[in-house]
């Protein structure tokens, strides 16, 4: 299946390195509004994706948006 992810395009490089560490596929495209972008990602757990996530979007809270 795939799960629906949109972000903040600041945050792909966050995402990307978990997704990548988790071993997950994805497919990168342009957001529903400017400077988002939409991640579609391959998984056959959604509680396991939603780990990846949320630690993703953790460290991206942590770091927060570039000025």
């Amino acid at each position: 299946m795939k799960a629906g992810i949109i972000i903040d395009d600041w945050k792909f490089d966050i995402f990307k390195r978990h997704l990548d560490q988790g071993g997950y596929t994805y497919e990168r495209l342009p957001g529903i509004v400017p400077k988002t972008i939409s991640l579609f990602v391959h998984t056959t757990n959604l509680e396991a994706l939603g780990v990846v996530v949320k630690a993703a979007n953790d460290e991206a809270a942590k770091t927060g948006a570039p000025k």
